[in-house]
């Protein structure tokens, strides 16, 4: 069975090699996450998602910020 297409991989988005937060370049994509920064999966709009590393991630959820992780795929 094949992994559904992420919602945000359907709005047109695309995944960069570099974090929007800290400016991290990832050697593999798998280092790096799509953030919806209002925390609506649902809201693909290209302004409201981001780029994020794993580190990130980490002080996005620790600082309690609104920002959840979209729909993951594997790289």
């Amino acid at each position: 069975m094949r992994p559904k297409t992420p919602r945000w991989m359907k709005s047109g988005f695309k995944k960069k090699q570099s974090c929007d937060r800290c400016g991290f370049y990832a050697k593999s994509g798998a280092q790096i996450l799509v953030f919806h920064m209002d925390g609506d999966l649902n809201n693909c709009d290209l302004t409201n998602l981001r780029n994020v590393c794993l580190n990130c991630s980490v002080e996005i959820t620790k600082l309690e910020l609104p920002w959840r992780v979209g729909d993951l795929i594997e790289d």
